[in-house]
């Protein structure tokens, strides 16, 4: 049976999840054809690369992708696409930051769950220019060292049980009801 005085707390240094955020957006990028589009045939985005670092209570997320768009031109008679690189920077506020986690040593993680992707595209202003909505959702984690209480038991004492290191079987009629 076990007593208060077999149970004691140590304080530990472990790496661990200290602080997490993530965030949905939708912007709204402009894209300059060389032809003046009468239709949009598709829209796709691609290559998307980012990088992040830990700025105050939030993380800082700079990357950029390619927005492509297939257009049709001089009355739908030719077809084109307009191609560009755009950037884009999102902060990205922490939520459950751990207090005693220290600030040396940090290790700042992103993941993409949503990729950027094409919700519409939209020929304006007289077809000059193409208006593309893409959404994206982040999530960021901070990882680093923390102190942490666990509890802890005296080792049972085991000197009177031999383990062979095999488990051992017994059959049923071993045992007595």
């Amino acid at each position: 049976m076990s007593t208060e005085k077999d149970y004691r707390a140590r304080e530990i240094i472990t790496n661990a999840v200290c602080g997490k955020g993530s965030k949905y957006s939708q912007t709204t990028f402009t894209i300059f054809p060389a032809n003046r589009p009468t239709t949009i045939g598709g829209c796709w985005v691609m290559n998307h690369s980012y990088e992040a670092q830990l700025v105050g209570d939030a993380v800082e997320v700079s990357g950029n992708f390619d927005i492509n768009v297939w257009y049709s031109y001089d009355g739908n008679s030719e077809t084109a696409i307009a191609k560009d690189t755009v950037s884009y920077s999102e902060s990205i506020p922490l939520r459950d930051l751990d207090p005693h986690c220290t600030r040396d040593g940090l290790r700042v993680t992103v993941k993409a769950v949503q990729q950027p992707n094409c919700l519409d595209a939209n020929v304006v202003d007289n077809g000059s220019e193409i208006l593309v909505r893409v959404e994206k959702e982040l999530t960021v984690e901070i990882i680093g060292q923390t102190k942490v209480w666990v509890l802890t038991v005296e080792a049972p004492n085991f000197k009177d049980v031999e383990d062979d290191g095999e488990d051992d079987v017994y059959e049923d009629d071993e045992f007595e009801d």
